[in-house]
């Protein structure tokens, strides 16, 4: 938009007009919010009577206006001083001329020849400067296209639709190939000129519904919606089709480019599709994909693995693309489970899944893959993982004992997922491919997420909540901080933190700790589960207390699932906990 898109026809009066034929004017015929006077002397400056001031004046402060003034030239009323921009400047510039006179008020536009063309009303001129520099935030300045920001918005809008719909989104993700030996041979101009040349391809291939950004660099990516799938059309199919057409766009020649500008592209697609469907998960497995083509020597479509979101039917079982991990983070993981027992009858009531990894020489803790899939942003799909292999395995213990199968499910959730916009999602399409009651599994915050993950998370945990899980509050006391967060989370326990049940015996702080979790537990009406219970001394401690749930090594250490039915009768102490040496590293509850 520029200042002839908000520059009225002005209204011209000349200088010795009367006041009174100004007054009539506004009032029956002109909706101009100013006049313009004409110059009081040859080449002089046009001055300008602005609707408010005027009407104003010819009122009076005691009603006399008019008597005073109506046969009076309206030169004596004008304001000779006002605000003049040229019709050619920008919105940004007339905006700062505005902004440094003496008032927001009309100004007069000045054409080429220094005559006015017409008056800008400020607030005319704001909204404008404002929806553009709105545009500008979304769009990229050297192609038009979206830039990264207002990409992503359309793309989470197109997932949005998508999940409503029953259909799919498959985005592609594009990379070029030789614009680093353009910009090295022909200079950085030819390389952007090269980007604008591919921005204005992929926008003529680009469908109505469709986004298109360029993401940064010389990375575009375009969103295709894809309605319900039907045996014509395939997504994955149509994806890859849609790959091959962009590639094709882009290797094509433009002829106001010469022949060593040009560039091909790798070309990365992901497709996603049901409850699991997250514009960053979607647009992180293309990136994998438009990598793994350029690896492959580039100017090829590579389909994202199968660690891509697919759609989900009810139902799913264990190793589905619900929760599946690439082979090398999945290689040698296990699950192990602790039971967790009701204090006043030492019943096993509910499990906590420990994950684990099978060596040559045993079995180690969770350290190894915890830190590889935060180092490759697959700490989700890890926490996913285990979710379904829990989930399953809570199933198979129902099947086979029936009420006497433990009636939670506990689940170590990492900080780093919580950064995750669709986690919501994710975890309920988990629960739900097994139909199982989401009140039987519990989601475990670990006492290393910030303050600030939690803040960011809490819309996705409280729609976990409403979902039908259940959320608990790991390791409190081992920092007070924790406290803070069970007024602000949708929490159903409190778990305390190993720490403090070793010290409660000992330590008067720690005693005043359990009993300090205890009291804000009973007053919101939350569950309290001792952790790291090793003694019958502390057991005892805490059913004095009042704890009414407690774990540890006194009870039960962490086994695989098929020993789980040898603890659902058991009473603690029961039988020996001896630790062995393929187990050491347990004391880890994750």
């Amino acid at each position: 938009m520029t200042l002839a898109d908000l520059v009225s026809d002005p209204v011209v009066v000349a200088a010795d007009a009367p006041c009174e034929a100004v007054d009539h004017g506004f009032r029956t015929e002109w909706t101009v919010s100013s006049v313009l006077v004409e110059p009081r002397e040859p080449g002089g400056r046009y001055g300008m009577v602005a609707r408010k001031d005027f009407l104003t004046t010819m009122t009076g402060r005691f009603g006399f206006g008019r008597s005073l003034w109506s046969r009076r030239p309206v030169s004596e009323i004008a304001r000779w001083d006002a605000q003049r921009v040229r019709i050619t400047d920008s919105l940004t510039e007339a905006a700062d001329r505005l902004t440094s006179g003496d008032g927001y008020a009309d100004m007069v536009v000045i054409g080429p020849d220094d005559t006015p063309v017409g008056v800008l009303d400020p607030t005319s001129l704001m909204a404008a400067l404002a929806t553009e520099l709105a545009h500008q935030a979304s769009h990229d300045p050297l192609t038009g296209v979206q830039s990264r920001a207002g990409f992503l918005a359309d793309l989470e809008q197109l997932c949005a639709t998508a999940r409503a719909s029953g259909g799919a989104v498959a985005l592609a993700y594009l990379d070029l190939d030789r614009l680093k030996e353009v910009n090295d041979s022909l200079g950085h101009p030819s390389g952007d000129a090269l980007i604008a040349s591919v921005a204005r391809r992929l926008a003529t291939a680009a469908g109505p519904q469709d986004a298109l950004g360029r993401l940064g660099g010389d990375e575009f990516a375009l969103a295709h919606l894809l309605g319900p799938q039907n045996p014509d059309h395939d997504w994955r199919r149509r994806a890859l089709d849609l790959g091959e057409r962009l590639r094709s766009v882009v290797a094509d020649l433009d002829p106001a480019l010469p022949v060593r500008a040009h560039s091909r592209a790798s070309v990365g697609i992901a497709v996603g599709a049901g409850a699991l469907l997250g514009h960053e998960h979607l647009l992180h497995e293309a990136d994998l994909a438009m990598y793994g083509a350029k690896k492959a020597g580039g100017d090829r479509v590579r389909l994202a693995d199968a660690d891509a979101p697919v759609p989900i039917a009810r139902g799913t079982l264990p190793g589905s693309p619900v929760a599946r991990l690439p082979e090398h983070l999945a290689q040698g993981l296990q699950l192990y489970y602790q039971p967790i027992v009701t204090v006043a009858d030492g019943r096993t009531r509910e499990v906590e899944a420990l994950l684990r990894v099978r060596t040559a020489e045993g079995v180690d803790g969770p350290a190894g893959p915890l830190a590889r899939a935060l180092a490759l942003d697959r700490a989700l799909d890890l926490d996913l993982w285990v979710l379904d292999r829990a989930c399953a395995d809570l199933r198979a213990w129902d099947e086979r004992w029936g009420p006497s199968a433990p009636t939670v499910m506990n689940v170590n959730l990492s900080p780093s997922a919580l950064d995750a916009d669709d986690l919501a999602d994710r975890v309920l399409a988990v629960v739900d491919a097994h139909r199982l009651d989401p009140a039987r599994v519990r989601l475990e915050l670990s006492e290393l997420a910030s303050d600030a993950q939690l803040a960011r998370a809490l819309p996705q945990l409280t729609r976990i909540r409403a979902g039908g899980l259940r959320i608990g509050l790991d390791d409190l006391g081992g920092a007070l901080s924790g406290l803070r967060s069970v007024t602000r989370l949708p929490v159903d326990v409190l778990k305390i933190d190993r720490s403090v049940i070793a010290g409660m015996l000992t330590d008067p702080v720690d005693r005043l700790l359990v009993a300090l979790v205890g009291a804000v537990a009973q007053e919101r009406g939350l569950t309290v589960v001792a952790e790291g219970v090793e003694d019958g001394a502390q057991y005892r401690a805490l059913r004095e207390a009042g704890v009414p749930m407690a774990q540890g090594f006194w009870m039960a250490r962490p086994m695989p699932a098929d020993q789980i039915g040898t603890h659902l009768g058991a009473r603690p102490g029961a039988r020996p906990a001896a630790q062995s040496a393929a187990h050491r590293g347990d004391m880890s509850p994750r």
